[in-house]
């Protein structure tokens, strides 16, 4: 029997799930360069309790190379696992968070190799780009299932002023 406690450590968690097949997910977020991957990633971070929510966003954790913060891309796949919990059940969640540059295209390749889903990130404004469209043939291509994810809805409201209903 699974027992996971709320007082376990989240690499105490991980280590009590590695072993349940069933209870693990693999996904990468991939998009367009300066569609949100990172700031995304940072997100599922708050929520699994490893930043705090105020930095989340801001922390960029999964760029951590001088020359990721230097240039503000990511340039190398960065990996996290961390553990969520939906409908009282928990899951280890590897997560591989990819650069969207088309000059690193390679780690993109490598990361739709390992996982089982693809978190697609497509900023509400620029909507698909060039390398959207790139990294979705690559999930397509390796089997990978994507997921759709509208990023940026705020830029709507804020530099498009669009309402509501508009949106």
């Amino acid at each position: 029997l699974l027992k996971i406690s709320m007082a376990d450590t989240m690499a105490e968690k991980v280590v009590k799930l590695m072993d349940h097949q069933d209870k693990i997910r693999n996904i990468c977020t991939c998009a367009h360069i300066d569609h949100g991957k990172t700031t995304f990633s940072d997100s599922l971070l708050a929520g699994a309790g490893m930043i705090s929510e105020e930095l989340a966003g801001k922390q960029l954790a999964l760029d951590f190379h001088e020359d990721e913060i230097a240039r503000g891309i990511t340039i190398d796949a960065a990996n996290v696992s961390m553990v969520h919990e939906i409908n009282n059940e928990a899951y280890l969640i590897n997560l591989i968070d990819t650069p969207g540059h088309i000059d690193f295209g390679g780690d993109v390749t490598r990361a739709m190799r390992a996982v089982d889903g693809a978190i697609v990130l497509v900023d509400s404004v620029e909507g698909m780009m060039p390398q959207t469209e790139t990294v979705l043939r690559q999930a397509l291509r390796e089997r990978v299932k994507p997921v759709l994810f509208i990023n940026k809805v705020d830029r709507l409201i804020k530099e498009v002023k669009l309402t509501p209903e508009k949106m």
